[in-house]
């Protein structure tokens, strides 16, 4: 089996990293096309995933946008004509494009599914496979297939990470002392488009009263205030969810990052104004097994109480948090078993239905 990994955005590299590989392992070839954004290349390289570049991430406005697109189709498809992949596993829709002129099974995953707007509208329709928790209330056809519970279990099941505890002491954090992880996105996404989460003076004092009770670490897509760059995340990207395993608290607008938390057992509150998530995933962990607390800058009193709830008990917190953790674990699947079994039906198959090679590779 050959498969093409495309890989745009360091979530990307968890999502895949065990899938990938469990493929190696088992002597299959494998091709990683990454793009350089935020922290992408240094998971890559932190995880020993050998990858091909594409280029850097671009500037944020449509049109910028749009020629970025066009670029990476073209990388691509350079790059799957060389491999000749059987499969190409994408979150995004130049994989999707590259798959369909070479002639491969297209596996486009996603977890907003229409929310995510034009990201979507590209990406979906033309891919053979459409992916996505079970959790996501929205119906593609026989070609969508779910998978039990959150994204997030494709990397944080206990099959694949077990939580390191010395975390505690990389960070400086003394015995005893309350763990918070904080997060501030740069809400530059384009799903992302208008969102609000905490303002400047909102995360300064949640950092705060934070400060009052324990360590806090902060983990930022973003320039900090002189007074909160000292608390900035420096360990290395691939040591953030041990982080988030071993903290007491989460807090942030990152709804992936509340989710990792979750699925950790971790206490997570998320406030932002993209309630795409919360309609999903976030919404299922929530109310089904009381996970993440979803708030936004119009329930903004609601977030203020909730985190005084949680530092009133944090190890009461922490507990509640832990076995809701474990009933999800026990409701859900293996999200990297459950993508295995999948690329195993798919490559039983002749070819992509009704599908033919436009562009040949070398033989």
């Amino acid at each position: 089996m050959r498969v093409l990994f495309d890989i745009v955005h360091p979530a990307h590299v968890h999502f895949y990293r065990h899938l990938h590989d469990l493929l190696r392992a088992e002597g299959h070839e494998t091709l990683i096309v990454a793009r350089d954004k935020e922290v992408t290349l240094d998971l890559l390289g932190a995880f020993g995933m050998p990858h091909e570049w594409t280029g850097h991430a671009g500037a944020k406005s449509t049109l910028a946008r749009a020629a970025e697109l066009v670029t990476r189709d073209v990388a691509l498809t350079r790059w799957a004509r060389r491999f000749r992949p059987d499969v190409v596993l994408t979150r995004n829709p130049a994989g999707v494009h590259a798959g369909r002129l070479v002639g491969a099974w297209t596996v486009y995953d996603s977890v907003d599914g229409r929310a995510a707007g034009v990201h979507f509208q590209l990406g979906a329709p033309l891919a053979h496979v459409i992916t996505s928790p079970n959790w996501l209330d929205e119906d593609y056809g026989p070609r969508h297939r779910r998978y039990r519970g959150p994204k997030e279990l494709a990397y944080l099941h206990p099959d694949r990470f077990t939580a390191d505890p010395g975390v505690r002491a990389e960070l400086g954090v003394p015995d005893g002392q309350p763990l918070f992880v904080v997060r501030f996105v740069a809400n530059d996404a384009v799903h992302d488009a208008h969102t609000v989460g905490l303002d400047a003076a909102q995360r300064t004092a949640l950092v705060e009263r934070l400060q009052a009770r324990g360590h806090v670490v902060i983990s930022s897509e973003e320039a900090l205030p002189d007074e909160l760059e000292p608390l900035r995340y420096r360990l290395g990207p691939e040591r953030i969810h041990h982080v988030l395993a071993a903290a007491d608290l989460f807090v942030g607008d990152s709804g992936s990052m509340a989710a990792e938390a979750g699925v950790l057992g971790t206490p997570s509150l998320r406030l932002s104004s993209w309630v795409g998530p919360v309609r999903g995933y976030l919404g299922c962990m929530e109310r089904d097994y009381g996970l993440v607390r979803c708030f936004t800058p119009d329930t903004r009193a609601g977030f203020d109480a909730a985190l005084g709830e949680v530092l009133a008990d944090l190890p009461r917190a922490k507990a509640g948090a832990q076995a809701a953790a474990a009933r999800l674990i026990a409701d859900c699947d293996d999200v990297t078993a459950w993508y295995r079994a999948l690329l195993d039906e798919l490559v039983a198959r002749p070819e992509p239905p009704g599908r033919r090679r436009l562009l040949r590779g070398t033989p």
